[in-house]
C-alpha cells in the first residue's frame, strides 16, 4: 500500500512539473535555403497555357522592338508586335514596387518611372502619375503573362533584372524574388527567362532563385566563363559593342564560352546606330548572322529586319 501511494505521488509531481512554463530559451531561426512552395492551382478564372509553342528562330526583340515601330518600349503593344513576328522572346525590364508587385518599365535616369522611384510607390500611384505615349498604363508582370500565356504563342519573356546604383541591391533582388513567385503561381516557368545585371550581389541572389525555381538566368558580366560558373551560371548574355570581339570594344568571344561548355547570347545586333550596346556595321551583322547556330539567342532593336536577314 505504501509503495502504491509513493508511485502515485511521484506521478502527480511529474504531471505538475510538466505543466509548468518552460524556462528554456526558444530556438533561434537559422538561415535556410530558399523554400519554394508546392505548385499552386492555376487561377481558375484564366485559361492559361503553361508551355509556349515551338519557335523556329532565336531572335529577341529588345524592349519589344520599339525602335523599329515607334511604339512605347516595354508596352503591351510592343509585346504584341514581338508576338506577331513570332520572335523567340521579348526583352523587358522589371522593377519591384512598394506594394510587393512587379512592373514592366524602363526607368529614366536609372531610378524613375513616371517621375517616381518604383520601390517607394504602389502600382496604383505609379499609374496615376502618368501613362505611356500610346495611352497605355504601366503594365505589371502578371498582365504581360496574361498576354503571352495563350495556346499557340511561341514568344517568351526575357526579363531584365535592372541594376540600381549605390546600396540599393535589395530592390532588384526583391524584383527577381517576387517575379519568380508570380511566375510559379501562374505555372509560367517555360514562358520566362531572366537576364541579370553584372552586379555580383544581385547575380548571386539571382543564381539562388534560378536553382530554386528552375528559371534560366543569363549573367551580363564582362567576365571569363570561370567567373560565371563560380556563381552558378551556365549562360552569359553580353553586350556586343562593349564586351565582345571582333567588331566590339571588348575581349570576350563566342568561342571562349562555347569551349567552356557555356551558352552565350549577345545584344544588340542592329541595322543602324542609336544603342550604345549595339553593333551595326555590315561586317558585324554578317559575322553574328554567320555565328547564329552558336548562340542561345540574338537580341536586337529591329526584330523584323533581323528575321529577314536570317532568312
Amino acid at each position: 500500500m505504501k509503495a502504491s501511494k509513493l508511485f502515485a505521488g511521484l506521478a502527480l509531481a511529474a504531471a505538475l512539473v510538466a505543466a509548468l512554463p518552460s524556462c528554456e530559451k526558444p530556438d533561434i531561426p537559422q538561415p535556410k535555403p530558399i523554400d519554394v512552395p508546392d505548385d499552386p492551382d492555376t487561377p481558375s478564372d484564366k485559361n492559361l497555357a503553361t508551355e509556349p509553342a515551338a519557335c523556329d528562330n532565336k531572335v529577341v526583340a529588345h524592349r519589344g522592338g520599339s525602335r523599329e515601330t515607334g511604339m512605347p518600349d516595354n508596352s503591351r503593344a510592343a509585346l504584341r508586335y514581338s508576338m506577331s513576328l513570332k520572335c523567340y522572346a521579348m526583352e523587358c525590364d522589371i522593377y519591384w514596387t512598394k506594394d510587393d508587385n512587379v512592373i514592366i518599365a524602363h526607368a529614366k535616369d536609372t531610378y524613375y518611372v513616371n517621375g517616381l522611384r518604383p520601390w517607394e510607390h504602389t502600382v496604383e500611384e505609379i499609374r496615376k502619375a502618368g501613362k505611356l505615349s500610346n495611352g497605355e498604363e504601366i503594365p505589371t508582370l502578371e498582365e504581360f503573362l496574361d498576354i503571352v500565356q495563350v495556346e499557340g504563342n511561341c514568344t517568351k519573356l526575357c526579363i531584365d533584372i535592372k541594376n540600381l546604383d549605390g546600396n540599393l541591391t535589395a530592390y532588384p533582388i526583391n524584383a527577381v524574388k517576387r517575379s519568380c513567385e508570380i511566375i510559379k503561381e501562374r505555372k509560367a516557368e517555360k514562358f520566362c527567362e531572366f537576364i541579370c545585371t553584372g552586379n555580383e550581389t544581385v547575380a548571386k541572389a539571382a543564381a539562388n532563385y534560378k536553382a530554386a525555381y528552375g528559371i534560366p538566368v543569363g549573367w551580363m558580366a564582362n567576365k571569363a566563363p570561370s567567373s560565371h560558373k563560380a556563381i552558378g551560371f551556365s549562360w552569359a548574355n553580353l553586350s556586343a559593342a562593349s564586351y565582345m570581339t571582333p567588331y566590339g570594344d571588348g575581349v570576350r568571344t563566342i568561342d571562349e564560352f562555347k569551349n567552356a561548355g557555356m551558352e552565350i547570347s549577345v545584344f544588340n545586333i542592329d541595322k543602324e546606330s542609336g544603342d550604345g550596346n549595339a553593333v551595326y556595321s555590315d561586317e558585324a551583322v554578317n559575322y553574328y548572322v554567320s555565328r547564329y547556330d552558336d548562340l542561345r539567342f540574338i537580341c536586337t532593336n529591329y526584330p523584323s529586319w533581323l528575321l529577314k536577314k536570317l532568312q
